[in-house]
């Protein structure tokens, strides 16, 4: 019994996490649309190299949004390593779309 309470529990942490990461992902994608169309509106932020940063980044967003879709349950240890490892990458994903989006605006 205390076997299925523990898998119960793991589960349920496991449908939380990926629905707090789920918002945190949808809000990225909220961000990088709102710079693409402001970029889009003014032709002289047009920069190549800046809407190819855009674009990693939204590329960086839909790969980890699709990770942790395809995430299958193997076991909590491997789930606490799965989410230490995603947090750092979503994190530094965070990071580097507010930095860019940042130096950008203080440009303008």
């Amino acid at each position: 019994q205390d076997l299925d309470e523990a898998n119960e529990a793991y589960l349920e942490d496991m449908e939380l996490y990926k629905k707090e990461v789920a918002e945190k992902i949808a809000a990225n994608e909220k961000s990088i649309a709102e710079h693409k169309a402001s970029i889009e509106n003014d032709e002289s932020s047009a920069d190549p190299k800046y809407q190819q940063k855009i674009d990693e980044l939204e590329q960086k967003n839909r790969d980890l949004k699709k990770k942790l879709n395809e995430y299958k349950a193997e076991g909590k240890e491997k789930w606490e390593q799965f989410k230490t490892e995603f947090d750092s990458d979503l994190d530094d994903l965070g990071s580097a779309i507010k930095n860019l989006f940042v130096k950008n605006d203080k440009e303008q």
